[in-house]
Order: C-alpha cells, then structure tokens, then sequence
C-alpha cells in the first residue's frame, strides 16, 4: 500500500512536468543554462541562474530558488559536477513548476546568503534545499529526477546534436534503471 501509493504520486508528479515541458526543445540535458532559458520562454517570464555564494557548513543549501512578481532566480553551488549542477538546478525548476511557495522564517534565512542586490521585499518565494524531510522537497526532488529523464529524452530526439555519441551512449548506459525500464 505505502510503496503503491508513492509510485502513484510519483507518476502524478512526471505527468505535471510533462505538461510544463510542451513544447521545450534541447539539445543537451545538462545544459541547464539552455533548459532555464527555453523554460522562460515557455513559461513567459525569465529565469535567471546564479552561483550561490560560498557559506559554509553542513546545514547550507546547495540550491535556492527566489520568485519574485515577474522573474524568478535560481542559485545553485558552484564547485560541483556538471551533473550534480543539472541535478540542483533541476530540482529548484521543479519548484517552480509545481508550484511550491515558501516564505517567513525561510525566506529570511535564505536572504541573508544573498546579493545586497536582492530587494528582500519584492521575494514572493524562497525555497532553499538542505534536506529532503518535508513534502515539498521530496516532491521536488523526485520531478527533477523525471526532468532530468525528461530532458534526457528530448535531447536524444535530436540525437546528432548536444553531445558526441560516445558520451551519450556512456550517460545513457548510467541513467537511472527506471529509465531504462521504460524503453
């Protein structure tokens, strides 16, 4: 019962980033400056991407994502792996699409890492990712997943583009076993 009751949720969630992605076209599923910009497109409002300014500590989050009224920015670690980074970035788009809004003792915390460029007052929402405890960041974490399939598969449409061939077929042998179950 409990594990059928996640799959189903987890399917919910693929479906409503199915949805957000009508109509996106890649060519690489880690280009995550390519992804962000196609989505604003889509999404008719930019998405800006920023390296997350290096704080320190064990409870620092790795990814935050600030919507403001009319634009939203996405911060992201900035010495970590081209995957990892994908990974990051994805999961913080994955609040976007979801529709997920935080604020309050959060937003606070996460403004205090950020830019004096930040205008605290315009923040709409503020999620920050250091944990997986709440439903809102599992959520999340399980649809960057199916983006990251998602992207995965729109850019392998377009095989000849992106990557080179032994590089895809390397990260096509690495992907997730669900993936590979699906085909």
């Amino acid at each position: 019962m409990f594990k059928r009751r996640y799959a189903q949720r987890e399917a919910q969630l693929r479906r409503r980033c199915e949805e957000q992605l009508s109509g996106i076209e890649i060519s690489d599923p880690y280009a995550v400056d390519e992804i962000c910009s196609q989505l604003a497109i889509s999404r008719q409002r930019p998405v800006y991407l920023h390296e997350l300014p290096e704080v320190g500590g064990a409870n620092a989050p790795c990814g935050i994502v600030l919507a403001f009224e009319s634009e939203d920015h996405i911060f992201h670690v900035a010495a970590t792996s081209q995957r990892h980074r994908a990974q990051i970035v994805r999961h913080e788009l994955a609040h976007l699409l979801l529709g997920h809004a935080e604020s309050g003792t959060v937003a606070e915390s996460l403004l205090a890492v950020m830019p004096e460029t930040i205008d605290p007052s315009a923040v709409v929402s503020a999620l920050g990712r250091t944990s997986y405890e709440t439903d809102l960041e599992y959520d999340a974490e399980v649809a960057a997943t199916a983006l990251g399939e998602l992207f995965a598969d729109l850019a392998h449409s377009g095989r000849g583009e992106g990557r080179p061939d032994a590089v895809a077929r390397l990260d096509d042998a690495l992907v997730h076993p669900r993936r590979n179950r699906r085909s």
